[in-house]
C-alpha cells in the first residue's frame, strides 16, 4: 500500500508540475495558445490536485504513527 501511495503522490505531483511549467512557459515566451488548450491543461491540473492532497494526508498520517 505504501508503494502505491508513493507512486500516486509522485505522479500527481509530476502532472501538476508539468502543467504549471507549460502554462507559465507559454506565458513567458509569449506564445498565444487557444483558450481550449489552456482550459484542458487547467482541468488536468485540477484533477491531479485532489489525488495529491489525499496521498499527502495518507503519507503524513503513516509517518506520524
Amino acid at each position: 500500500m505504501k508503494k502505491r501511495n508513493d507512486l500516486l503522490w509522485s505522479i500527481s505531483l509530476l502532472i501538476i508540475g508539468i502543467a504549471t511549467i507549460i502554462l507559465i512557459g507559454l506565458n513567458i515566451i509569449g506564445i498565444d495558445v487557444p483558450d481550449i488548450v489552456v482550459r484542458i491543461i487547467g482541468v488536468i491540473d485540477l484533477l491531479a490536485l485532489p489525488v495529491l492532497a489525499y496521498t499527502t494526508v495518507k503519507k503524513f498520517k503513516k509517518d506520524s504513527e
